[in-house]
């Protein structure tokens, strides 16, 4: 089902014509169904944010798989007009604002910086929610957006520095959700134009999160399987978790200052270093503890992912005992975010798995195995994968057999 099919299915599940639904966002009957036939502009988030609202839907719901022929919508999209469908189609001016880009004679102001980080904080928002697969090409769009405003539009030289970290900001959310979709060097390659971009801006917190979000890819994430691929960098990840703290050390707050250390943590505990992971460990906790300087809104770590990376890190040491108590808390803590609280359920059974107790294990992977495959994360998937290869040398256990079951009829 398309984006367009979604919406036109709410739409009449409302009772509501095309017409007044156009009311409500300031557009013409035709626009909405252009929209509704799965026009272009269905694949910019700012787009889909307005109507989400309009209909009262979590925006999640829009979000549907790509298919070839929305990839070419897309594409003719961003030929006509890289500054946004939402204020091009309803001043029904497509082709105005793409001749006002090769003109430089867009205008940027406050509002437009305000737009771009509402919509990072919903490209976050939305991955929490149902993962990273689904929203490459929205982020991919709202970076092609922030480009051509930094390149074609005219702005003071406040707005400036605001639009290069906000556009430092949207690159650092399209390396994240490509990261969780598996597409590593996309990735690497929008970290490495986010922290070039914050460092234009002299934002040293931007910077900071894009090589935070850039170490934590180095050693593969949390979420991924507990194997490191060949391509891991886990001693690269402990450089990059070190330039992110020196980063932020001049205005970040408690919990970033936090997620440096614990990262560094995780990326030590790859490389078997015990006593620096430990002692990265208790410099985290420390940090989350202070109230020196300023934590921006991105910075995601509430208790529960604190103690899910410290529990991660204890089970990559071989310490299952400690990284149980951890992985538990973490679990208890995300149960209003989906993906989260998946993710840390596949930890605390691969803990349990790797500390002996298989059938324990196996049997919250069977508990949940309904929510877990509700996911479109590469990330999660693979380390079901993971985790199904290595139970079957215990095939014989009934909890083992029915989880290998259920992994094979996926």
């Amino acid at each position: 089902m398309t984006t367009g099919e979604v919406i036109r299915r709410v739409r009449k599940s409302l009772g509501m014509t095309q017409a007044e639904l156009g009311a409500i966002l300031g557009y013409t009957q035709p626009v909405i169904s252009q929209l509704e036939h799965n026009a272009a502009a269905v694949h910019d988030v700012r787009v889909l944010r307005r109507i989400a609202k309009a209909l009262n839907v979590p925006l999640a719901i829009l979000v549907v798989e790509s298919d070839e022929e929305a990839d070419v919508n897309r594409r003719n999209f961003l030929r006509t007009s890289a500054f946004g469908a939402g204020t091009a189609m309803a001043a029904g001016a497509v082709g105005h604002a793409a001749a006002a880009s090769s003109t430089g004679s867009i205008h940027v102001g406050d509002a437009d910086v305000a737009e771009i980080i509402a919509s990072t904080n919903q490209i976050h928002e939305l991955d929490l929610v149902v993962g990273g697969d689904q929203l490459c090409h929205l982020a991919a769009n709202e970076v092609r957006y922030v480009e051509q405003l930094l390149n074609a539009g005219s702005y003071s030289d406040t707005i400036g520095r605001q639009l290069t970290s906000a556009a430092a900001e949207m690159m650092t959310a399209a390396g994240w959700v490509h990261f969780d979709a598996g597409h590593l060097d996309r990735a690497r390659h929008y970290y490495a134009e986010a922290a070039q971009t914050a460092t234009a801006a002299n934002d040293g917190i931007a910077a900071s999160h894009a090589l935070l979000n850039a170490s934590l890819q180095s050693f593969q994430g949390v979420f991924g399987p507990s194997e490191l691929p060949r391509d891991a960098r886990p001693r690269e990840g402990v450089n990059l978790a070190d330039a992110a703290q020196t980063a932020a050390r001049r205005d970040g707050g408690p919990r970033l200052r936090a997620l440096g250390a614990i990262y560094e943590a995780c990326a030590r505990s790859a490389t078997g270093d015990a006593s620096a992971t430990v002692n990265a460990i208790s410099r985290a906790h420390r940090a989350y503890e202070s109230s020196r300087g300023h934590d921006p809104d991105w910075v995601y770590l509430p208790p529960a992912a604190l103690a899910g990376t410290t529990g991660w890190s204890y089970m990559r040491l071989g310490d299952h005992r400690t990284a149980s108590t951890y992985l538990q808390t973490a679990v208890d803590g995300t149960t209003s975010w989906p993906r989260e609280n998946v993710g840390w359920r596949i930890k605390l059974a691969e803990n349990d798995i790797q500390g002996g107790d298989v059938a324990a294990g196996c049997q919250i992977l069977i508990d949940h195995f309904d929510q877990i495959t509700t996911m479109t994360s590469t990330r999660l998937r693979a380390t079901v994968d993971g985790i199904a290869k290595d139970v079957r040398l215990h095939a014989t256990v009934p909890e083992v057999r029915e989880f290998l079951g259920l992994a094979a009829s996926r």
